[in-house]
Formats: C-alpha cells, structure tokens, sequence
C-alpha cells in the first residue's frame, strides 16, 4: 500500500506550504486510506488512486468539521431546506447532530465517491449497499475517537474569513472561489470537467488555433468556475459561497456574489471607479462595473458611446465585476450585432417557445404526445403542428416505433422526440405501456440526462407518470420503488446536474 504525504494532502488545500497540523490530517488519511483497502473498496473504486482521493477527502470533511469551516454544515442545511431531511437517503433520528461528525455523513460521501466513479459506467450504486455502511461505521469509530483532540485548521479558517471590501477583496474572493471550485474536497468532479472540455476543444482546433491554446483553456477554466454545476446540489460555486457567507458570517460582499452575466456589452459611461456597460441583449440594462476588475491594458482604446466589449460579469458587492476572458471591438459592425441576435435568441430560448406555444396548441395543453408509428409522428409535424418539412430533408431512418414513440416539448429544451423506452411512461393515452417493463427500466427517465432533459424528467415525476420506476434493493421492488421516490428530487438533481430552482420553476407559470 503506497503511503499517502503531507504533499498530497495540501493538495485539497489553498496553500502548498505544510505545518504540523497538515502532518496530523495526514497521518488521519494514512488510516482510513487503511480502512479502504482492508475491505476490498477497489472493487467498488476503479483503481487505487481513486481510493487515495477518498481518503483524503473523508479525511477533509473531517478537517472542516473539527475547525469549523461550515462548508459541510452549508450543504446538510441546503439539503434540510430543499428535501426536507439533513442528508438524502438515510432515516436520521435525534441522534444526527448537524454541527459535528455522523456515520451517516461518512457513508453519504462514500457512496458519492463510488459513484462518480461509476458515472461514465452508466451503473447506479445503491446508497443502503450494507458494505457502505459496514465500512462508514468503522471509519466513524476512528473519527469519533479523537473528536476530541483533533487540531483545528486556523490557516483554512483564515483563508476562508479574509478582510478587505470592495475592490480591494476581489482578488482575495477570487482566490477562494478557485480553490472552492477546482480543490476543496466537496467539489470532486469539477477539475475533470475542465479537462473533458478542454480535450473537446483542443481536437477540433486547427494549427492556427492552436497558438490561441492558452486563451481557450483560460476562457474555459473561468466559465466553469462561474458557471460549472457539477456539485452536490448543482449550484454555481459563486452561489454555493454565498450560501456559505450567510451561514458563516463570511464577507458581505460575497453574499451577493450569485449573479453572473455573459454577454456583448456597449461602453456608455466612465468615472474614476467604475465602467458603466450597457447589456446588448437587453439594452435597459446598465451594469456599473469596478474598473480594476478589467486588464485596462485590453481595453486602454476604448470610446465611450463607440467600444463593445464581450466578457462576463459577476455580481460583487455593491457593483460588478469582470471575469475571464475579454474581447473588445473598436465598435458595433455587422459580425458582433449577428452574433447579438444569435446570442438574444439562445438567453431567452426564443425557437424553443415558439415550439412549446405551438405543440401545446396542437395536444390541446399537454405536453406529451404518444404516437404508435413513424407516419403517425410525421402527420402530427405536418397536420397538427402545420409544419413543413423541407424537400431535402429525410428524417432519419433509425427513427422507428416498435414499441411507440413520444414527442415532448418544453419552452427551455423545445421539441424532443423519444423513441426508446416509452413502455415506462403511465398515460391514458400511451398504448405502449407496460407496467413490467417500466419496473426494470423507467428509472432512466429519473438519472440519465441522456434520455431526457431536466425539466422534462421533472415533469413527467410531478404528473405520477413514472409510478413504477425503482431502485434495485435487496429489500425487494416494493422497497427499492418506495426508495426512489422518496429520494427521487435528489437523485435526478444529482445524475443531471440541475435544480428545479434553476432549470425548472423559472417556466412552470408560464401559459399553456
């Protein structure tokens, strides 16, 4: 068993420099990293360095515990308010005390570990797996032991409290949104995604492209750390400090710091402090922007009433702030007012309501509409929805409905068609269904993004048209069923990367 280092531990912290304190948290992961592979964890794991890195996260949550950092305490709160209990899963009684260390805690973020080790695998682990259980319990009897005497991190507190307002704390809440987003151990997905976007981008660049490697790569690591969700709770991590500041009496400004802004913006106005950017996309919009926050040299030709600048702002504070990549043109040609319009119609889904108004015209407001054949789908494109589909286009001929087929739509995602697994769905008017199948299979409906969109999924659960999907359990159908859909809102939100808050409730109000 390879030993883990000090220097492996810091890396899930904002400082390269060890201390004593670091040498302890250490020697804490050595054990449960012993504890790991005594019960054959790799079997659930897919190599050993995936047991390492969980190892030194449990050993982590341990840390922010013991020193009160609340990132943890964050989270089970978030989850009491959004799902009703502390933690999803686990039945907790009297004896969950959210402010210090619970078996329960230990074997969530186990079961989190093995399964996104397990996502590209398309496997769901079972959060009540007795080995979880078996081996978080043995890890909380360490943990619970020195409970007691365990040292607290005051660098990481310190870190996390910084002083400065305004301006002269943004480099310091960048530093920390940074280290939030790409090392803490709470976000352990969020690095391989900006490596899976960045081997997209870099195989579809041209040798000439290739010199503008850097700027890619940064544009793409600052994007997602304002904009990545790929987190327990699948929130922004600019959002999940804010949430963190309240709780913790963090910094004022970063409570406000939930709000960020792409888009193509007009130079209208400028003092000594600020910039004043008048939004493109939606010309009532004037955002008054710290200018320290801009590499002024970018931006040293700029015209007041002539320059557009494309870049991305953040909420802080009292004002806001520029973040990430910046592009200003000397003034508003042609390209960037088509790339405006291109942009205005993507923010406000525009194509898709005109779809969504469209289909639910059609079906008479439902959102739904099962067809038992391919030429059943084309009338309905070409009778219902008076549609014209173009002499030169053949929809494809892997479009079959063996087992029926549903168009669904949505003013976020428009139109979808489902040509698989629609035997799942409960409907009066779906021919197709099948309750038997439905019991082995529905539940991708609930955890795979690649069925079908968010909102979509969420719809089809509100409207008790998944009643059969279930969890495998040893316990039986009955239970794993019963299982899933207590835990449903936490397991779709965790498998796609979404919130019902952002991506869900925003169109629900909107007219049928």
């Amino acid at each position: 068993m390879k030993k883990i280092y000090p220097k492996e531990w810091v890396k899930l912290h904002p400082y390269r420099q060890t201390d004593e304190i670091d040498h302890y948290y250490t020697d804490i992961a050595n054990q449960i990293y012993q504890v790991l592979q005594t019960h054959l964890v790799d079997g659930m794991f897919d190599d050993d360095e995936n047991i390492r890195y969980a190892s030194l996260c449990l050993t982590a949550w341990f840390e922010d515990v013991i020193s009160q950092i609340g990132i943890w305490t964050t989270f089970t709160a978030e989850c009491k308010k959004r799902y009703g209990n502390w933690l999803p899963f686990y039945p907790l009684n009297e004896e969950y005390y959210p402010d210090e260390i619970n078996p329960e805690d230990i074997q969530f973020l186990l079961w989190h570990h093995i399964q996104t080790c397990c996502r590209g695998e398309g496997r769901v682990i079972n959060p009540e797996n007795p080995a979880i259980a078996i081996i978080a319990n043995e890890i909380y009897c360490l943990l619970d032991r020195i409970y007691e005497t365990a040292p607290e991190n005051e660098r990481l507190w310190q870190f996390m409290h910084p002083k400065g307002k305004g301006i002269e704390g943004l480099d310091k809440y960048r530093l920390v949104l940074q280290w939030f987003h790409y090392d803490s151990y709470f976000n352990i997905e969020n690095e391989e995604q900006y490596w899976d976007e960045v081997e997209g981008w870099d195989e579809s660049l041209d040798e000439d492209w290739q010199n503008k490697q850097k700027m890619i790569r940064y544009s793409i690591y600052t994007s997602l750390m304002l904009k990545g969700r790929r987190d327990l709770l699948s929130l922004p991590s600019c959002e999940w400090l804010a949430l963190w500041a309240e709780r913790n009496d963090g910094p004022q400004d970063w409570r406000t710091a939930k709000d960020s802004l792409e888009s193509y913006f007009l130079l209208t106005e400028e003092d000594s402090e600020f910039l004043y950017l008048q939004d493109l996309c939606a010309k009532t919009n004037v955002y008054k922007v710290f200018k320290e926050s801009f590499d002024l040299k970018k931006i040293k030709k700029r015209q007041v009433g002539k320059s557009t600048i494309y870049c991305t702002l953040l909420h802080y504070g009292n004002a806001w702030c520029q973040m990430g990549i910046l592009v200003m043109s000397p003034s508003l040609d042609d390209d960037i007012k088509s790339s405006i319009e291109n942009m205005c119609k993507e923010k406000e889904h525009l194509n898709e309501k005109a779809v969504y108004k469209d289909f639910m015209q059609a079906t008479g407001g439902k959102p739904f509409h099962f067809c038992k054949s391919r030429q059943e789908m084309i009338d309905f494109f070409t009778h219902d929805l008076k549609y014209n589909i173009a002499k030169d286009v053949e929809l494809p001929p892997t479009i079959k409905a063996d087992h029926g087929m549903v168009l669904m739509v949505s003013p976020r995602n428009g139109l979808c068609v489902q040509t698989r697994l629609c035997e799942c769905i409960k409907s009066p008017d779906n021919a197709f269904y099948d309750a038997k199948v439905a019991a082995q299979k529905a539940l991708a409906f609930l955890l795979n993004p690649d069925v079908i969109p968010y909102d979509l999924s969420c719809m089809l659960q509100d409207k008790g048209m998944l009643p059969d999907a279930a969890l495998n359990s040893l316990k039986g159908e009955a239970y794993g069923r019963k299982f899933l859909q207590q835990n449903a809102h936490f397991l779709t939100d965790y498998f796609f990367h979404r919130c019902r808050e952002k991506d869900y409730n925003d169109w629900l109000l909107m007219p049928r």
